[in-house]
């Protein structure tokens, strides 16, 4: 599935969600994540990922895969695999997966993520402790993205880095 995505830096998160709820999204739980990254020895824009998830106390781990077909400053295009759920034994499935596909870890984040949707436009609002940073994703329709980030990017310069 094709992931159309504006990314970016901020220093501070809060202005990104009081967008939001007074815009209407619609918000959901929020989600602690560890996420490893992997990328592929020989093709670094081909990233896998295993996710362990925490919402309200319930914990799942997710695996899932990524080609990144296009990344110019903050725009990411890119494919998608549908993710999996992984017990124990699928995780060691994954793993060995992996290493004999050569992709190593490029990254072990931890990050506390906010997720706001409306008429098909979605935020991912990260708060990372490892490394530490502020993350803002606006994701969805191109158009609508496009619309939405012309007017967060006019309103919040100042706290766009």
């Amino acid at each position: 599935m094709k992931e159309y995505e504006r990314t970016f830096k901020v220093k501070s998160i809060m202005p990104f969600v009081e967008y939001c709820k007074k815009n209407g999204y619609q918000e959901f739980d929020a989600v602690k994540q560890n996420r490893v990254v992997y990328e592929n020895q020989n093709c670094d824009h081909i990233i896998a990922r295993i996710t362990t998830e925490t919402i309200k106390g319930q914990e799942k781990t997710i695996f899932d895969c990524k080609n990144v077909n296009r990344k110019k400053q903050n725009l990411n295009i890119s494919s998608e695999s549908i993710p999996m759920e992984l017990n124990s034994e699928s995780l060691k499935i994954i793993k060995s997966v992996l290493d004999v596909l050569e992709f190593k870890v490029a990254a072990d984040n931890l990050r506390t993520r906010y997720i706001f949707e409306k008429d098909g436009v979605k935020f991912e609002i990260d708060e990372y402790t490892r490394p530490e940073m502020k993350v803002v994703a606006v994701e969805g329709d191109e158009s609508l993205v496009e619309t939405v980030y012309s007017e967060i990017s006019a309103k919040f310069s100042d706290f766009m880095e």
